[in-house]
């Protein structure tokens, strides 16, 4: 391998090591933040706080990430003087951890190739501020034989649990050789339920057989709970250093001498083996292995084809047969190979769901209201790429629920609603697809003011948008320059956010629905695939031309003839299930001339919300699992999602039915005329 390919292949691992580390970071700074609000801060977050900064500090200098390192170390020195109690936990300093944080988000985010140096600067200055306030220390007087083997931090921890009045026992265990390590991380483990785990200390006690441990530990329960709570594990012995507002009145015994462990075991052998069997894999490389199972899938139909040829031919009838089982029996592992692929590429909805936490809370603090969030469904599975697809569409909806939706504390209270609003994320399966829901308790949509705004910002005409039913007018707030807000703020104003919620979710062949109640909340409901990577495919042919439609946004497909279509307002029809369906003739839609028509057809009907569309084509080829590959933005059209590669058969475009769907209903009210461009854009499309 090349020197700049491993050099490419670090830079990457590095990269996703970094976001582990700032993901871990950000969870621990909103338990931080509401420790601060309740008065009562963890210090084991504060340490493992300080631990990601310092870990962070140290890749980032091995791979020259200057701003990156710079920036750590600050945060770095923060949180060391914030955890030894050396400056306190206020507002200001913890905005000032949050803030770098985020610009270390940023800093990943480009890959390092950002100019945040200024930036960077300016956050230094931030924290080196908030270690300039001091905090008085406690004065008890402590056992010098116990300070001498204590670090400074876990000095810090002893005084902090003297001054709160905690009782502070020595707690002596012993554990075989042979199983010490699994006791102790079951032992702390069980301790830390109950109590501070301040330091683990060399015991005075020695055994050839046993390993001895003293584990200083502060808590606000009597050593006889203690004694209970260690005894499924080891019969303890504990020394009451110091005894709180909350000791037991009777003086207790120093000492319980029954001490014993548990767990023989075979001897372990050293060993570099890592416990983790996880490997990450470039999302890249899985794609190309898609392409391959898709080759392979044409490979399989044209095997098929042959076996078939084959069968018809008496004197290679045999061979014909043999053909066809092993046909069938590709299909089988090709559909197997498929899935595992398909199954590495799922990740958790709730990885993404976590990313809002820190978010919210920002939010919340910048403007003033008292927002919490809570999730449905964090076990829903989706393809990684969708996920991170879906990252943007929901920080836009999350932030215009908090700007617009959620109101203020003392609004909510006057309305009689609890002084805090709720944002609820959840996720499901339906079918094939998977529905993300963003729901809040705010003040919903008022329907007639989006009505009014659009008029006035001249999206629409006063005419046209007195016509329009309330699902229409909510559609509105889609439209690009839609605003409500007059003046600019820092969440919005700026008439962007919701046309780009639109256009992300409408890449992913997904689609969007509302469900508003003034004065209770609105809920947004976002139904998208649960993988693009591979899909089923059906060829269609129409005036000669064939396209590959995704199965996954088709209802049913139906046999037609021409005289089955009727024609009202001079626009195609179809009579579907006692209702009238608007239809459209695929070439037509396309701006493609047909020469004749067909006597039996076929029609592909689709549904968005309460809208149908039947498209007309000519012939149905075949069935295929195909792998769509995105257009360049410069090609861009209406009811084209991409273009899927057929090895010997060519390149197809691949269709976006709800895409072609939306841009019918479009044209055919009045007030919207067509796509800009749309038929040279499709004429070079096929061209």
């Amino acid at each position: 391998m090349a020197k700049s390919d491993v050099k490419g292949e670090r830079l990457r691992e590095f990269l996703a090591e970094a976001e582990d580390i700032l993901n871990t970071m950000g969870k621990g700074l909103l338990k931080l933040g509401k420790g601060v609000k309740a008065g009562l801060i963890d210090p084991a977050v504060l340490n493992s706080i300080f631990r990601s900064a310092h870990t962070l500090k140290g890749m980032s200098g091995i791979f020259e990430f200057q701003d990156m390192a710079s920036l750590s170390h600050a945060l770095e020195d923060t949180l060391d003087l914030l955890r030894l109690g050396r400056i306190s936990l206020s507002n200001e300093v913890l905005d000032s951890v949050m803030r770098a944080h985020e610009m270390l988000a940023r800093i990943i985010a480009s890959r390092g190739t950002g100019n945040f140096h200024e930036e960077v600067e300016a956050l230094r200055n931030s924290l080196a501020a908030s270690r300039h306030s001091k905090t008085s220390k406690a004065k008890e007087q402590i056992d010098k034989e116990i300070l001498s083997v204590l670090t400074e931090y876990e000095e810090h921890r002893l005084r902090e649990n003297l001054r709160a009045g905690k009782n502070v026992f020595v707690v002596t265990v012993r554990f075989p050789i042979t199983s010490f390590d699994k006791g102790y991380v079951a032992l702390t483990e069980l301790l830390k339920t109950e109590s501070e785990v301040i330091a683990t200390l060399p015991s005075t006690k020695t055994s050839h057989e046993m390993l001895f441990f003293d584990i200083l530990a502060g808590t606000s329960r009597d050593k006889g709970f203690i004694i209970n709570l260690l005894k499924s594990l080891t019969e303890p012995e504990i020394r009451v250093l110091s005894e709180g507002k909350s000791a037991d009145q009777t003086k207790p015994d120093l000492t319980l001498e029954i001490i014993k462990g548990h767990g023989q075991e075979e001897p372990s052998r050293e060993s570099i083996r890592k416990v983790s069997n996880t490997v990450r894999v470039n999302i890249s490389k899985l794609d190309n292995i898609m392409n391959i199972i898709s080759e392979l899938g044409i490979l399989k139909t044209n095997i098929a084809a042959l076996s078939t040829d084959l069968k018809s031919q008496r004197e290679f009838s045999f061979y014909g047969l043999e053909l066809s089982r092993a046909e069938k029996y590709l299909e089988r592992k090709l559909s197997e190979l498929r899935d595992s692929v398909l199954d590495v590429r799922m990740v958790q909805i709730g990885q993404l769901f976590g990313r809002f936490e820190t978010v919210i809370d920002k939010l919340s603090r910048e403007t003033g209201k008292e927002i919490r969030m809570v999730t449905y469904g964090d076990e829903t599975e989706l393809d990684k790429l969708i996920v991170e697809e879906l990252a943007d569409p929901l920080m836009h909806i999350i932030r215009n629920v908090i700007d617009h939706a959620i109101e203020a504390p003392a609004v909510r209270e006057a309305l009689g609603k609890y002084k805090a609003g709720t944002i609820t994320l959840s996720a499901y399966q339906k079918g094939n697809h998977v529905v993300v829901e963003i729901k809040d308790d705010g003040s919903g949509i008022d329907v007639d003011f989006v009505r009014a705004k659009a008029v006035e910002k001249g999206i629409v005409t006063e005419e046209y948008a007195k016509g329009l039913s309330k699902q229409e007018v909510l559609e509105l707030i889609f439209m690009p320059g839609f605003s409500t807000r007059d003046i600019v703020s820092e969440t919005s104003g700026r008439g962007v956010g919701m046309d780009v919620v639109k256009e992300n979710i409408t890449k992913l062949s997904g689609i969007i629905d509302i469900e508003t109640v003034k004065g209770k909340g609105t809920r947004f409901m976002l139904t998208i695939p649960i993988t693009l990577a591979i899909i089923q495919a059906l060829i269609v042919e129409d005036a000669g031309k064939r396209y590959a439609v995704p199965l996954n946004s088709v209802l049913e497909i139906i046999e037609l003839r021409s005289s089955s279509l009727e024609s009202i307002d001079a626009q195609e029809v179809i009579s579907l299930h006692n209702r009238n369906v608007p239809s459209v003739r695929l070439s037509k839609f396309f701006g493609k001339e047909r020469k004749t028509e067909k006597e039996v057809c076929y029609g592909i009907v689709a549904g968005l919300a309460e809208h149908r569309l039947c498209v007309i084509v000519d012939q149905l080829i075949e069935e295929l699992d195909v792998v769509i590959k995105p257009l360049p933005r410069i090609l861009k059209v209406p009811g084209i999602a991409g273009a899927t590669d057929m090895g010997e058969k060519g390149t197809l475009l691949v269709l976006d039915i709800t895409g072609i769907l939306e841009q019918v209903i479009k044209e055919r009210k009045p007030g919207f005329g067509p796509h800009p461009q749309f038929k040279m854009s499709a004429e070079v499309l096929q061209s």
